[in-house]
This record gives structure tokens, sequence and C-alpha cells, in this order.
């Protein structure tokens, strides 16, 4: 493969999206390639809408006369692109709130893209996915896109109860403004949808569906559909039916993989053959543990034995990058172990310890 410079990597939640993502972005690299992860839930996220204003040119220009002192303070961080402009509400709402006021931010919620109507989304989408692909047009990197192209657009479409073939015909749109990356798509799936939903259910808890039918639950889909965690299993076995039909009509390089029987290191080698690479191992690197804090944020991290406990108590598997730096196995989110402190870099997420230059400093720890 590898003359692609997009990586699309696909399935329904809880496949193994993430994590394979982070095993083909860590092989990428220690294949001696130039390569960027970029997370469902980055920001600022290049192709897809999570806490983002989107303003065509003419309404941010409006929106700059109604609010003048605005400019200079967006401008910092604004998104430029051919249509329009993005401006990053987390960023403007963690350090620019108070300058801002709550006027222009009201006025400015307004444009958040999570709002939109679908027509207005497929127009944004549109061009904020031709703006992707002129800029990485420019640069030589393999990017990994991880549930942008299926998963994202499929939520879109069925919370709005469109047609599939109003998804299909957005998805060849955009199958045509990716074509000139030579993309490769990568779809992880169980034979049977209702294997992925029971081990979703097992994985994460009912809480967690009922948590995301709640959050969707006055959406067009729902409507006379049964309420709860039956809702969102009935809305998963919709998802698992339109993007099987989706890969099927993909005009380029792809590969599906059935999980089922959860042969793991099976599906790594099918993944690495697929790719062109070769298994490289991790260079040796002794884990710093302990507790480390921030005390602008009020939020502690802990290296335990090769893996990162979150402030949320999430445990993420270190991966090596060198000596001194580890990625997490699920997420682009790279720590760099500096004496007696972490540094955060790599692809921001939505949670505010990922941004780039966050430090954490050692309670106190010892060598592992």
């Amino acid at each position: 493969m590898i003359p692609s410079k997009l990586i699309l990597m696909e399935g329904l939640p809880s496949t193994g999206k993430s994590t394979n993502a982070g095993i083909l972005f860590t092989q990428l690299e220690r294949n001696g390639h130039k390569a960027r992860w970029i997370h469902e839930v980055a920001r600022p996220h290049p192709t897809l809408f999570f806490y983002e204003a989107y303003l065509e040119k003419p309404e941010y220009d409006a929106f700059i006369a109604r609010h003048p002192h605005a400019a200079a303070i967006l401008d910092a961080f604004i998104i430029n692109r051919n249509r329009s402009v993005g401006i990053d509400l987390l960023e403007l709402e963690w350090h620019h709130l108070d300058a801002l006021g709550s006027e222009a931010h009201h006025d400015l919620s307004q444009y958040d893209a999570w709002t939109f109507s679908l027509d207005r989304y497929r127009k944004a989408a549109l061009d904020k996915w031709e703006h992707f692909v002129q800029q990485h047009m420019q640069s030589d990197e393999i990017v990994i896109l991880d549930s942008s192209i299926f998963q994202f657009q499929i939520y879109s479409f069925i919370l709005a109860d469109a047609p599939y073939d109003h998804l299909k015909s957005f998805i060849d749109q955009l199958y045509a403004i990716i074509a000139p990356l030579q993309p490769s798509l990568i779809y992880f799936h169980r034979e049977n949808t209702n294997d992925t939903i029971d081990y979703l259910t097992q994985d994460r808890g009912t809480a967690f569906l009922e948590r995301i039918w709640e959050r969707d639950r006055y959406r067009p889909y729902y409507t006379n559909r049964p309420a709860g965690a039956a809702g969102y299993k009935m809305f998963l076995q919709d998802y698992g039916t339109y993007a099987k039909k989706l890969f099927d009509s993909a005009p380029f390089a792809k590969l599906a993989l059935d999980i089922t029987a959860g042969t793991w290191p099976v599906y790594v080698d099918v993944l690495l053959r697929f790719s062109n690479l070769s298994f490289v191992e991790p260079v040796a690197i002794s884990y710093p543990n302990g507790i480390y804090s921030n005390a602008a944020l009020d939020q502690s991290i802990e290296i335990a034995n090769g893996y990162l406990i979150t402030p949320d108590g999430g445990r993420k598997r270190l991966l090596p990058k060198s000596e001194f730096e580890c990625y997490l196995h699920d997420t682009p989110v790279l720590i760099r172990f500096e004496g007696n402190e972490i540094h955060v870099g790599g692809e921001q997420l939505c949670d505010r310890w990922t941004a780039a230059g966050t430090v954490f400093i050692a309670q106190d720890h010892s060598e592992y």
C-alpha cells in the first residue's frame, strides 16, 4: 500500500479502531514514515465538528462588525478556510472567555456546528474536507483519520432520520474530495452486529448506552423508537448496516477485518501486511512511576508500570516513541519525561489535560 497519504480507520464503537490506529501509527513511524494520527475527538479537528463554531466568511465579518473587540482575541487561534472560519470553542472558553465577554460568546454560540441542520452541516463538512485535502497535499505526512469518513457522517444522517441514499450521495462526494490523497480504508467489524452491541454493553456498561441515547433523544431518529439503551441498540444495528454498504462501495484500496474470533495478533499482522509495513519492536524505556500534578488544572496523572492513569481514572497503556517519550495506546497524545516533569504534546483532545504544553510535576516517583 503506502503510496496512500490518508488511511481511514472505521468500525462501530468497541471494534478496536483507536487501539489499532495507535498500533498502525507507531509502526509507520518505526518504519521510517512521517505520520500523523488524528483522533476522532482531536481539537481542533480538520474534518469533524466537536466544540467548533463554523462561520461562513460573510457571517464572520458581520460578527466582528457587531463585536469589534473580538477580532484581536480570535485572530490568535482562528482557522481560516476557503469559504469559512473555524473557532475552537474549548480554547475560547478555557482561555479567552472573560476578554470576549458574555454577549459576544452567546452570539458566537449560535454557530456551534453541532446544532446545524443536516443541510447546513453538509455544506460545512464539504468545505472542511476540501480544506483538509488542500492542506495535506502540501505535506509529506501519512495521516490516519479515526472514525471520520463513516462514523461521524452516519451519526449525523441517521439521527436526522435521513434516507440511506442521502448519506450515500454525501459519502460519494467525500470519496471524490479525498481521491487525490490515494486513500485506503480499514474497516473493523464482527460478522453479527449484535455481537458488537453485546461486547459494547459488557465493556462500557448499559449506562453508557443510555447516556448516548439521552444526549440524542430529541433527534428525529428516535421518534417512535424505543427509549434508552434499547433505542441506541436499534441505532447501532442501522449503523452497522449502513457502514457495510458504504465499505462495499468505497472506490479505493480497502481492508475489512472481521474481529469476531478475537485473535488480535493475527489481525495486527494482516493490518501491517496490508500497509506494507514490518513489525518493529519499541525502544527500551524506564518508566518513572509516580503521581504527577498540575496545580493550575487541579488535576493529577499517574505513571504505573507502563500505564498512564488519566485524571478521570482511565488506564492507558504507554507505547514508547523514544527512550524519553510515549504515546497512549488509544490516543495520539504524546508524553515526554523531563526530569521530575511530564510534558504533554502530540494531538490535543477535548480533555483539558491533553492540551499541548501542559506540564505535570512529580509528587514522588521511582523507576521500574
